[in-house]
């Protein structure tokens, strides 16, 4: 799981930017509890998306960075750990 630190400071997980994590993902069972998937398969997916979002935001001449999608890379990588805490600010 990502640190409080990492989800502030990094994922802005309280912000509406459209450069937090995008590969941010909540525990299924318990909330609260946030991993960085970029390393996983699901990860394919989310670059689909991104990529789907950007190509029809192209066509319609509207910029993607006002419509409030997460569109960064600023997720580290991690493997999903679900007892051990990662982020910048841990070893």
């Amino acid at each position: 799981m990502l640190s409080k630190n990492h989800l502030k400071d990094v994922c802005l997980v309280d912000s509406s930017n459209h450069a937090r994590c995008r590969y941010l993902a909540e525990d299924e069972s318990e909330r609260g509890k946030y991993y960085c998937l970029k390393k996983s398969s699901k990860a394919k997916d989310i670059d689909i998306e991104v990529q789907d979002f950007l190509m029809e935001m192209q066509m319609k001449g509207k910029d993607p960075k006002k419509q409030n999608v997460p569109l960064g890379n600023n997720c580290g990588g991690y493997v999903v750990l679900r007892h051990k805490e990662q982020g910048y600010d841990k070893d």
